[in-house]
């Protein structure tokens, strides 16, 4: 069964001019992947500092593979500098 990862990104206004290419370039980093189906980098129509990076993946063991060893990446790394923490998430699953 297909799953969707969810991951939010909130920068600061001094942050998002390297925060939204790096949320960018973390979906762009996952076609290559394993189970990968898709992905899309969503900007808050009200709130340009948030970003959500959603990607999906063609089963559960898949997607945490790939996203538990992507953790260590060195964009998700400066993201969370930018953040001062990791961005929040989860997989879900869809429900039909």
């Amino acid at each position: 069964m297909s799953v969707k990862s969810f991951f939010e990104f909130k920068f600061s206004a001094d942050t998002i001019n390297e925060g939204l290419p790096l949320a960018t370039a973390i979906g762009n980093d996952m076609p290559s992947k394993e189970g990968y189906l898709g992905h899309e980098v969503i900007q808050d129509v009200s709130d340009p500092n948030h970003l959500m990076v959603n990607t999906h993946w063609s089963d559960r063991q898949k997607a945490e593979a790939v996203l538990t060893k992507y953790n260590n990446d060195a964009k998700i790394t400066r993201a969370k500098e930018l953040l001062g923490n990791g961005p929040t998430g989860f997989i879900g699953e869809i429900l039909e």
